[in-house]
């Protein structure tokens, strides 16, 4: 089972067990439906909890877990990360997520493998992928003007990269 991390637990709000969640998804509403079960990655272990409720605030998801609900239940998970199992997520074929990118060999326009992406960083312009390679990490904006064409099936990613780049 391969788990998509949906979110990062800030801290707990108000007294009734509800957390704030920073989002790393776009469905919030969907990630985090009432009855949805999630895991709770501690430094410890992954817990299984289900959403019995959600509301947006500013931004935020703010969430609480059945059989946890107080401020004295919920306080340990401060900074934990909130995961779904990749089968509960609904997938178009031709969509791209992603957590689809994560893991996927970046190459350039000859062919050289330049690295794999081990992060997309959402910026309010476009996305940012992270290209950790042999010696090198760098970042390049997940845009048309560089991304020649994406392989969903080999996870291989072709690039077109500007003097200076690397």
């Amino acid at each position: 089972m391969k788990k998509i991390k949906i979110g990062q637990i800030v801290r707990p709000f108000g007294l009734k067990g509800e957390v704030k969640v920073k989002l790393y998804t776009d469905f919030p509403e969907q990630r985090f439906a009432v009855g949805m079960p999630l895991f709770l990655t501690t430094a410890k272990e992954d817990i299984d909890v289900v959403v019995s409720s959600f509301r947006m605030h500013q931004g935020f998801a703010l969430v609480s877990f059945e059989g946890k609900p107080s401020i004295d239940d919920i306080e340990i998970y401060r900074n934990c990360e909130l995961s779904i199992d990749e089968a509960k997520i609904e997938h178009d074929e031709d969509d791209i997520y992603y957590f689809d990118l994560v893991e996927c060999t970046v190459v350039d326009e000859s062919g050289a493998v330049l690295g794999k992406i081990s992060e997309v960083i959402d910026t309010p312009a476009h996305a940012v992928i992270r290209i950790v390679g042999e010696g090198k990490n760098f970042l390049l904006p997940y845009v048309d003007a560089f991304i020649i064409d994406e392989d969903m099936e080999e996870k291989k990613i072709t690039v077109r990269l500007i003097e200076g780049m690397l």
